[in-house]
């Protein structure tokens, strides 16, 4: 049976959680006996944006921007590394006919 939990301590939870935005939501809705999909679509509902996206401080959104960055490079160079394995494998065959 699920947990039915108050309008109050909904929005003291949504309140504590955009006041602490430095922390993962999951760590929060641990600290506070929720489930991180409940938090995350109380803090939606609650939202006048719709999104779940808490304020971010110009270096917590530069952290991200640059993870995401690292990201994709990592996996451009995996496509790199595979490409030049494959072309070396395959000069390989081709010499020894």
């Amino acid at each position: 049976m699920a947990k039915r939990f108050s309008q109050e301590f909904k929005q003291q939870a949504i309140d504590y959680a955009l006041a602490n935005s430095h922390e993962p939501l999951a760590t929060i809705a641990g600290k506070l006996g929720v489930g991180y999909s409940t938090l995350d679509k109380w803090i939606r509902t609650a939202s006048t944006e719709g999104s779940s996206k808490r304020a971010l401080s110009p270096e917590q959104q530069e952290i991200l921007t640059l993870r995401k960055e690292i990201k994709q490079l990592k996996e451009a160079n995996d496509i790199f590394k595979k490409v030049h394995v494959y072309f070396l494998t395959d000069q390989a065959k081709k010499s020894t006919r």
